[in-house]
């Protein structure tokens, strides 16, 4: 009996090791640029435990979306691209005014190679997110994904002079 108690206790330890928290895919995700398959090492931590969070979600689609650079069969690439897509998707349906995910959504679609035709939601979340950032960075424990998204947006090249100058004090 004892045994079994061991092992029990061992396997849920090991569970709760494999779920990827809202840190990690934050740090992650924001260290692409840095290393560029980092994105599919974030969606290969999902793989093992599928997230149930619409943002966890989010996290889950984008990096999965990313992850093409560091795939090298064509089928497989199309595939990533897809299924982060649907995942993405399927987050800002379930969650649509998150920030967050509308993001990653943003940051996906302006990321994607045009032939894709993943470009739909693009304005409209850019204009969602230029809106409630600031709200966003208010909130305790966001200061630091705020000013990061703030980066990310003056460096997207989908901003107007008008809208740069409105982001540029949130991202310092």
């Amino acid at each position: 009996m004892r045994i079994k108690i061991i092992i029990f206790l061992l396997l849920g330890t090991f569970v709760a090791q494999a779920q990827v928290d809202l840190n990690t895919a934050r740090e992650m995700y924001f260290s692409m640029d840095k290393d560029q398959c980092n994105s599919l090492k974030l969606s290969n931590l999902f793989d093992e435990q599928p997230p149930k969070d619409p943002l966890l979600n989010a996290y889950y689609g984008a990096s999965t979306a990313a992850s093409p650079a560091c795939v090298s069969n064509p089928a497989r690439k199309i595939a990533n691209f897809r299924k982060g897509k649907q995942l993405l998707d399927n987050a800002a349906q379930n969650s649509p005014y998150n920030l967050e995910i509308r993001f990653l959504r943003f940051a996906t679609q302006s990321k994607a190679p045009a032939f894709l035709g993943y470009n739909t939601h693009l304005n409209e979340d850019k204009k969602f997110i230029l809106t409630h950032l600031p709200a966003f960075r208010n909130i305790k424990g966001n200061e630091q994904t705020a000013k990061r998204i703030a980066a990310f947006m003056l460096d997207s090249e989908q901003l107007t002079a008008n809208e740069k100058a409105g982001l540029k004090t949130l991202s310092n």
